[in-house]
């Protein structure tokens, strides 16, 4: 496939969003294009990767996409793979990642011809921003592409919020109401563990690494399941405790 980002057409499902072709790892070979449930991005964003590309090839280099677009139900699958433990790195629960607003990607970060810092730096130069610093471990796969409006929002409302007002401008509205039912049933564990464990979380609604190890050693205080999910026991559990707190 030749090495670039195409624009095809618009996505009549959603707003401002534009079906594309790009390099992706899948395929028979390395190099065919991104299957075409993710193969999304807000027209901004691809008009972006465009140049990114242009970039890329010109100095002799080559990149390949691993995810883009997400719907609810193959966010909702990434996150169930985080809580369970088939993957480690964190992935939020639907309407709390910016896969779903057709503005990330994730990309291989080990074959680029021109290095991982290199091609960053490019990505950086036309708003595509990375959201660890470091260049190896996770997530340093994933790109945002924010823009100065979103840059404040996220300053102002924190992530989750974001996430949410980016999927919510395109029109994707699948699994809101869900969300918003899940991110205060965090805000309570978080609230919770933090009364009875003493675990001093950040209280934001997500439920990231350090909410999944308080979980985890709530658990074992506890005599239950190690597994860091909180199921029906354990937040009967906690219930108890808190009440008796």
């Amino acid at each position: 496939m030749y090495m670039a980002c195409e624009i095809l057409k618009d996505d009549p499902r959603y707003r401002g969003v534009v079906k594309i072709r790009v390099p992706s790892i899948y395929g028979p070979e390395k190099g065919a294009p991104l299957p075409a449930r993710m193969a999304r991005l807000v027209r901004a964003a691809a008009a972006a990767l465009q140049n990114v590309y242009e970039d890329i090839v010109h100095e002799g280099g080559h990149l390949y996409i691993t995810d883009m677009f997400r719907s609810a139900a193959d966010q909702q699958r990434a996150h169930q793979d985080y809580l369970s433990g088939r993957k480690s790195a964190y992935s939020p629960p639907p309407c709390s990642s910016v896969h779903e607003s057709g503005r990330a990607i994730d990309i291989d970060t080990l074959d680029t011809g021109i290095g991982h810092r290199r091609v960053r730096e490019i990505l950086n130069g036309h708003g595509w921003i990375n959201i660890v610093d470091t260049l190896t471990g996770d997530e340093c796969w994933h790109y945002e592409f924010r823009e100065t409006k979103w840059q404040a929002y996220l300053q102002a409302n924190g992530y989750p919020a974001m996430a949410r007002a980016m999927k919510e401008e395109i029109g994707n509205l699948a699994g809101l109401a869900a969300a918003q039912s899940r991110e205060a049933e965090i805000l309570w564990l978080q609230t919770s563990l933090n009364k009875v464990l003493g675990a001093h979380l950040t209280v934001d609604g997500i439920y990231g690494p350090q909410t999944k190890d308080a979980v985890r050693e709530f658990q074992r205080q506890n005599g239950l399941q190690r597994d860091g999910v909180a199921g029906p026991i354990t937040k009967a559990k906690l219930t108890e405790l808190v009440k008796e707190n």
